[in-house]
């Protein structure tokens, strides 16, 4: 599956505005044939965002994860994996930093990696997909500004794949 990420990162003190990032990798499991199942899955994704505070942008931020969701799948629908289903996820993605950068410069600020709530749902037509979802960061992802209050991630995601068995 692949498709566009719109991220923002947010605290009390700093807003930012999406940018358009990427997410992209495999997905396996997820009991088609059935109404219940887990749904594993290995992805690169990218957020990105431009951070401001106090009506002005204040620095680009982009930092890129390997994440790996463990899903609930719900299945509605034909079981035929030629026919038309419906589905909702629900359920925990760790991530990985790979790289981040802040206004152009490679940092250590943010922590190295990220634990999210994922929930979503899709339609899949003769082995093709079209999917959403919403990410919420649960951990904070700064760890050298101590003068700021948590800076936590959030991410809504359009993929589309196709499903091989």
């Amino acid at each position: 599956t692949s498709g566009p990420a719109f991220s923002t990162f947010n605290n009390d003190v700093l807003d930012s505005n999406s940018r358009v990032g990427f997410q992209g990798g495999l997905f396996f499991g997820g009991n088609r044939d059935g109404v219940v199942g887990v749904q594993g899955e290995l992805n690169w994704i990218r957020k990105q965002s431009t951070a401001s505070g106090l009506g002005a942008d204040i620095a680009d931020i982009r930092i890129d994860y390997v994440q790996i969701p463990v899903l609930l799948r719900l299945n509605a629908g034909t079981r035929n994996t030629s026919g038309f289903a419906l589905y909702g996820l629900v359920g925990p993605a760790f991530e990985i930093k790979v790289a981040d950068e802040i206004e152009g410069v490679t940092t250590d600020f943010l922590e190295g990696g990220d634990v999210g709530l994922v929930f979503g749902g899709g339609i899949e037509v003769a082995r093709l997909l079209v999917e959403g979802r919403f990410e919420k960061g649960l951990r904070r992802i700064n760890n050298n500004f101590s003068d700021v209050s948590d800076i936590k991630t959030q991410s809504f995601t359009i993929l589309f794949g196709i499903r091989i068995r």
